[in-house]
């Protein structure tokens, strides 16, 4: 985080809605949105007519983001509150990995509303399976999920959208990394599900669109 701060309001997947968003952020002092944002996304048609999100007001409270599937990542690279994959905040604890599957990108447009690297490559995720088990993390904030919480805690809650659920690099890769260290918490969107719960020590928490949690820190 850019300021000491005693509270963080993790908001769920935007998909361009930056009304709602500028007053979701409004409130709180620090904010992390945990990807979708819609940051370079042009294919929302409920999409607010300002292309990007608010910058001067997310810089004046201290508002965040990770990337997701619904964000171009050339374009999230550009941005001054984007997060970068895999950076770690030792003031917090806190590690950030953007980035994952679209199960439907047939019905889009490539380099337009999906793009190759939507998930990180299988070797920048081995990486940072290495650099999770150095740090450690107290708090994982991340896109998706790791692959069994995916697929036997959320997948039965949308199962007319995931009869087939597959284990993509980004799910596996977070699966192994919780094999290798139980953080307190672990914080995601994609699902446009609301979950909460504990399993094996750690509070999962799935924030649907626009929803949002105050964690003290």
């Amino acid at each position: 985080m850019d300021k000491e701060v005693k509270s963080v309001r993790y908001i769920g997947d935007v998909h361009g809605k930056y009304r709602q968003y500028r007053k979701i952020i409004k409130e709180v002092d620090a904010s992390i949105q945990v990807g979708d944002m819609g940051v370079g996304f042009y294919s929302f048609p409920h999409r607010d007519p300002q292309a990007n999100p608010p910058h001067d007001l997310m810089v004046q409270h201290n508002a965040r983001f990770i990337r997701g599937n619904h964000d171009n990542p050339a374009v999230c690279k550009n941005q001054t509150q984007w997060i970068p994959d895999g950076y770690y905040d030792p003031a917090t604890g806190t590690m950030f990995i953007g980035g994952a599957d679209s199960i439907d990108k047939a019905l889009r447009i490539k380099d337009y509303s999906w793009w190759d690297d939507e998930e990180l490559d299988y070797s920048t995720l081995n990486k940072l399976v290495d650099s999770y088990e150095d740090y450690k993390p107290r708090i994982m904030v991340t896109h998706d999920a790791p692959y069994l919480i995916a697929a036997e805690v959320i997948r039965p809650m949308l199962m007319q959208h995931y009869a087939k659920f597959e284990a993509t690099r980004t799910r596996q890769a977070f699966q192994q990394m919780f094999q290798l260290h139980q953080p307190e918490l672990w914080i995601f969107g994609h699902y446009h599900v609301s979950f909460d719960h504990t399993i094996n020590g750690t509070r999962f928490i799935c924030l649907a669109e626009l929803e949002y949690k105050d964690i003290e820190l």
